[in-house]
């Protein structure tokens, strides 16, 4: 079974291609976790993965094995596969991959139980005491070929008859009625779980934009992230001058770079980039220096998918050795920062 990494969502609509006028869109909540998926070969075999790849058996990503949530999905793995051919969109030889997002771990209420020895997978937004897998893509893949994916209702009603959770629709009309949703509000999940309200607002990360029907050229869905949540944040006083080509902008086009990879190294932006590999332990040393590489380039490619190098070439000439330095020991800080509070939490 062939593993296909998932891909990444862009913030704006500047690279969808053109779409008939009478296009459906939907919003869905984007949920705060890490990125996980469910596959099911003709054999039944069940496999999982994260974004990066495949999961070993003896990888314990986010602890679903160690809480038996690997388990509880191979029936609705195989469920899910055998209903797709039923419901003609898969073949008998196919294979069939649920894409979603793992969260939970903790829901600070005073009436619900922690689950002991149990972290959260991300922090900020609550959903569940344990773990859970929410879908939001079904995939079809015929042998040796790319992925299909399936319209966003079928494969809501093929996983949610499977047994999986699976993306709500917020709401549901044009692109222009999507973009106004609102992207600032209450997660929904606890209350699809049973789960008590909690006191403060655990506002939702964000929502997805999407087309409902598959088939274009282009795969065309979007995200919208409150700004708690955004993973480039200007903290210089001197950004603004340097872009508008002020006054304080006299060192020319490094200064703005600089100002502009410094933003880029948020805490926000780390915690996506190490949910793809999982928790990092800091006694591992390898892991620490991965996910410091990780980091350094997600904010490099960040650079080129904003606008600010036109190419990756382009970037590499342009970042000095000293604004080399000067991000390793900025991701360092901010890695350091966020380990050891965690370590005091």
């Amino acid at each position: 079974m062939g593993f296909t990494k998932y891909p990444k969502i862009p913030l704006s609509t500047k690279d969808m291609p053109d779409l008939p006028a009478g296009a459906e869109w939907i919003v869905t909540e984007k949920l705060h976790g890490a990125n996980f998926s469910v596959a099911c070969d003709a054999d039944g075999t069940v496999e999982f993965a994260k974004r990066s790849g495949p999961l070993p058996l003896e990888e314990d990503f986010y602890s679903f094995r160690s809480q038996r949530l690997d388990r509880r999905l191979q029936e609705p793995a195989r469920r899910v596969r055998a209903l797709a051919v039923r419901c003609g969109l898969a073949a008998s030889g196919d294979s069939v991959c649920v894409y979603g997002e793992l969260v939970g771990g903790h829901y600070p209420h005073p009436d619900v139980n922690h689950v002991p020895g149990l972290q959260p997978v991300q922090r900020g937004v609550w959903y569940s005491p344990d773990l859970r897998f929410i879908g939001f893509d079904l995939a079809v893949t015929p042998h040796h070929q790319p992925p299909r994916y399936t319209d966003f209702d079928a494969a809501a009603s093929c996983c949610e008859a499977a047994g999986f959770l699976f993306a709500a629709v917020l709401a549901r009309g044009t692109l222009p009625h999507c973009l106004e949703s609102p992207i600032r509000f209450s997660s929904r999940l606890p209350a699809r779980l049973g789960l008590p309200s909690l006191e403060d607002d655990n506002l939702a990360e964000g929502v997805v934009v999407r087309t409902a029907r598959e088939g274009l050229p282009l795969r065309t869905l979007l995200k919208r992230k409150i700004d708690e949540f955004g993973e480039t944040r200007y903290s210089s006083p001197n950004w603004a001058a340097a872009k508008s080509g002020g006054a304080r902008a006299a060192s020319g086009p490094h200064d703005l770079l600089r100002y502009e990879a410094m933003a880029r190294v948020t805490e926000s932006r780390f915690e996506a980039v190490e949910s793809k590999t999982g928790r990092l332990d800091a006694a591992d040393k390898v892991a620490c220096r991965k996910v410091l590489e990780d980091f350094k380039e997600d904010v490099r490619l960040a650079l080129v998918e904003d606008g600010v190098a036109s190419s990756e070439a382009a970037l590499a000439e342009a970042l000095s050795q000293e604004l080399c330095d000067e991000l390793d020991r900025a991701c360092r800080g901010l890695i350091g920062s966020v380990v050891g509070r965690r370590a005091r939490q």
